[in-house]
C-alpha cells in the first residue's frame, strides 16, 4: 500500500521512515516526498568509449570509480547535461527504510518534460536500506540542461508491506 502525506509523516515521527537531513515540509507531497541532488555528480571519462562490459562479471564500483570524474557541482555554480549525457548523483539525504516499508525512487515531471531522466530501471529501495539514493542521470532531450546542488531531483514513494521482510537490505550498496 502507497502511503500518502500524514502516513510518511507518521512513518518520520515513529522513526520507520528516517530523511536525513530532514526534508522541509514543502517537500512532501500527496503520496511523496522529495529529494535534492547533492553536491557531487560523477561523469564518465572519455576513455570509456569502445569499452565492452559484461554486467555479470562486472564490479560496478570499481569501475566507477576507475572510469568516472568527480565533478564537485556547488563549487561550479551547477552542471549542464548535454543531450546524450549521462552522470550518476545522489540525493542530499539519507534514507532508511525499516523491515515494514519499501520505497521506489521516481523522477520530476518538470525534468522528464525536458528529456531528463533519474533512474534508469533500478527504482526499487528494499527494506532495510540506509544510504543516500544513487541516481542514474540521463539526458534524451534536445536542449542543454542546467542541474544544481540542492535542487529538487526526485521523488521518493513508501509502500507498506503486509508483513515485515524477513531480513532487511544487505547488498553491496548499503552505506556505500
Amino acid at each position: 500500500m502507497l502511503l500518502s502525506d500524514g502516513e510518511i509523516q507518521l512513518a518520520l515521527e515513529s522513526g520507520e521512515l528516517i530523511i536525513d537531513p530532514s526534508p522541509p515540509s514543502s517537500s512532501l507531497q500527496p503520496a511523496s516526498i522529495d529529494l535534492k541532488l547533492d553536491t557531487v555528480i560523477r561523469v564518465q571519462k572519455s576513455d570509456t568509449a569502445g569499452i565492452t562490459l559484461d554486467p555479470t562479471e562486472l564490479d560496478v564500483n570499481s569501475y566507477i570509480n576507475n572510469h568516472t570524474d568527480e565533478v564537485d557541482i556547488a563549487s561550479q555554480n551547477g552542471y549542464t547535461l548535454k543531450p546524450g549525457a549521462f552522470i550518476i548523483g545522489k540525493t542530499v539525504e539519507t534514507v532508511g527504510l525499516s523491515n515494514r516499508l519499501s520505497g521506489r525512487v521516481e523522477g520530476r515531471s518538470r525534468l522528464a518534460r525536458l528529456g531528463v531522466g533519474v533512474h534508469i530501471t533500478a527504482p526499487k529501495i528494499d527494506p532495510g536500506f540506509h544510504n543516500q539514493i544513487t541516481l542514474e542521470i540521463f539526458h534524451l532531450g534536445n536542449t542543454d540542461v542546467r542541474i544544481s546542488s540542492g535542487m529538487t531531483i526526485c521523488t521518493l514513494l513508501i509502500e507498506r508491506l503486509g508483513h515485515p521482510a524477513g531480513s532487511g537490505y544487505h547488498g553491496m550498496f548499503q552505506g556505500s
